[in-house]
């Protein structure tokens, strides 16, 4: 996937393109369409997915929830389109999904006659595809264990404990892991272990299951505190919010899309960074990786592990959203190969410039 188009759906009422890279970088203020193209995606696949149980049928029709499929919270069909209109586009490279109002306001209707013969050959829609919301969850004694069939740690982590669990022993290719001196464990387990200390210095943790209350145990230690194995709700935020991302980082297939939204939750700037970087070695060794952030640190991180690695900046789309005269808009700011940012429209993580020219006036006043 290398375009999405939006016509027509919430904000979007015009027709509306952005590009996708191997790392694509979606930031701007709130409430300018940066969740709306996260929702757009996945309301695609929830359809490639519906379509392809269908495969082999003769289902010429196919309806779509606007709720509950990863997480989507859409409402009725008359909340996400302008008035009196009857069809949403979504486009993805050249094929384009037009979705209608059904009986059911609380679900889309869509017709693939013209598309579907061509709809097998849409990565898209049949490569793996990972989905980590903003609203992950904190601290955490206990997650439930279920089926293999989950999502991997789950759209708020909630699987997190378990799949670290099941996978503990798996080899991580050599492109995603994390260097510890001379000697690198390439295992699940320390490599997450890895990552998080340099991401989070100190941190240890382990895993447990317990298959009568079908339940997964985590606790952490923190070295740098000498502080023993305890509950990780005496660390803070931001080392459960980073877990799932971390984990499904590693574990995410190659080939596959990982969704992030908000990665530098709860996390210092230092943090911040270093999860950029992650998240970049992640989307150059393989993995389409999509990230929605208000962090200029994750951008920066991105940008230091682009420079030091020589990757092309064609690799790397930075997508910015903002609105003029109440409409939405979205253009790539380019980059160099020095990883320079050649372009700051008005609003683009400028703030801190911001700031600091008022404090000067004030100081002279």
């Amino acid at each position: 996937m290398n375009r999405l188009t939006l016509t027509n759906f919430k904000g979007f009422i015009e027709t509306t393109s952005l590009e996708f890279a191997d790392l694509t970088v979606n930031v701007g203020m709130n409430s300018v369409g940066k969740s709306t193209v996260i929702q757009a995606l996945l309301l695609v696949r929830q359809t490639c997915e519906t379509i392809k149980k269908y495969s082999g049928t003769q289902q010429k029709e196919f309806h779509i929830l606007l709720n509950g499929p990863y997480d989507l919270q859409l409402g009725t069909f008359d909340q996400i389109t302008s008035d009196g209109s009857d069809k949403i586009f979504i486009g993805i490279n050249d094929i384009k999904f037009a979705f209608c109002r059904d009986i059911d306001r609380f679900s889309l209707k869509i017709s693939l006659n013209d598309i579907k013969d061509t709809l097998a050959e849409n990565l898209f829609g049949h490569a793996d595809f990972y989905y980590i919301n903003a609203e992950r969850l904190g601290p955490r004694n206990y997650q439930d264990i279920l089926s293999r069939d989950q999502r991997m740690c789950g759209y708020h982590g909630e699987f997190t404990f378990d799949t670290i669990e099941q996978y503990r022993n798996q080899v991580i290719e050599e492109k995603r892991r994390r260097k510890d001196g001379d000697f690198t464990v390439s295992i699940l387990s320390k490599q997450i272990e890895y990552w998080m200390d340099y991401i989070v210095p100190g941190i240890e943790f382990r895993t447990d299951e317990d298959a009568d209350t079908r339940t997964a145990k985590l606790k952490i230690r923190q070295t740098t505190l000498d502080t023993d194995f305890n509950s990780p709700h005496n660390f803070g935020f931001g080392i459960s919010y980073l877990l799932p991302v971390i984990v499904t980082g590693l574990l995410a297939e190659p080939g596959s899309m990982l969704i992030v939204e908000n990665p530098e939750a709860h996390l210092h700037p230092g943090g911040q960074s270093r999860i950029g970087q992650f998240l970049a070695q992640i989307a150059f060794a393989g993995v389409k990786v999509v990230v929605e952030t208000h962090s200029e640190h994750v951008l920066n991180g991105m940008r230091v592990y682009s420079l030091k690695n020589k990757i092309a900046p064609e690799r790397i789309c930075i997508n910015y959203f903002s609105i003029n005269d109440r409409i939405p808009g979205i253009e790539r700011i380019p980059l160099n190969d020095r990883m320079d940012i050649l372009k700051w429209p008005e609003g683009f993580f400028d703030q801190e410039e911001k700031d600091l020219a008022e404090l000067r006036m004030l100081r002279r006043k």
